[in-house]
């Protein structure tokens, strides 16, 4: 009898935490500024209202989606899908995001530490990589890649209206060559750190733009200005 009371015991216990175990995460809404810290796991993150500040310092979400020009703040941990809608912000200096999106007029801001699968633009959002790392990044639909520095390891593509600026100094473009016979950019980023960008497409090499850094510009408007002289 007590060995029957022992065995059911460790049964409860069993299915206790295996119910634990395979538990689906919660969604979390915020209408106010907090955190999502380290060890928190949550299925779907909703951001709205324009004063609202989310630090996520680690963590695992399946899915955040910010709203109403707020700011999402990424330092850490790891989410499957990041997406800016409607004028907010996201600021990933750090974490692994899966898939990460700026539409709907919304700004993303990659860099530092961050790491990502795919990273883009479209709907007339604004993406901004200035470090960090990713595997493919693209633009379609009037969205906006601004390039200054990371690395981007597999390719580059843009379709529709969008626009691609790469931003640098001896900046060299392609429209075929490169690992898929597409073209590349290649060059050095203003820290002085070289890079070489593969196109994924035919269609990308239209919408690119090379932009050299300030110096070179005022370097060639004195070189202008001198044979304008003579």
């Amino acid at each position: 009898m007590f060995r029957k009371q022992i065995l059911t015991i460790f049964a409860v216990i069993m299915l206790f935490e295996a119910a634990n175990l395979y538990a689906v995460p919660e969604d979390k809404i915020f209408t106010s500024s907090g955190q999502i810290l380290p060890g928190e796991e949550w299925a779907n993150v909703y951001i709205y209202n324009d004063d609202t500040i989310v630090d996520m310092l680690g963590g695992l979400v399946d899915g955040i989606a910010a709203y109403n020009a707020s700011t999402v703040n990424v330092t850490g941990g790891s989410i499957n899908t990041l997406e800016a809608h409607e004028f907010s912000t996201a600021n990933v200096s750090g974490g692994d995001v899966y898939g990460l999106d700026a539409m709907a007029h919304s700004s993303v801001n990659f860099s530092d530490d961050a790491t990502g699968h795919t990273i883009g633009a479209w709907d007339f959002g604004v993406l901004n990589m200035t470090g960090g790392i990713t595997e493919y990044i693209g633009a379609i639909e009037s969205g906006t890649l601004n390039l200054y520095g990371g690395l981007i390891t597999d390719s580059l593509s843009a379709i529709d209206s969008s626009v691609v600026n790469i931003y640098g100094y001896d900046l060299v473009m392609t429209s075929s060559g490169g690992r898929y016979n597409y073209g590349q950019a290649y060059g050095f980023w203003m820290d002085d750190t070289p890079f070489t960008i593969d196109f994924s497409t035919s269609e990308t090499y239209p919408h690119v733009n090379l932009i050299p850094e300030p110096a070179t510009l005022l370097l060639l408007g004195l070189g202008s200005l001198v044979l304008r002289k003579r």
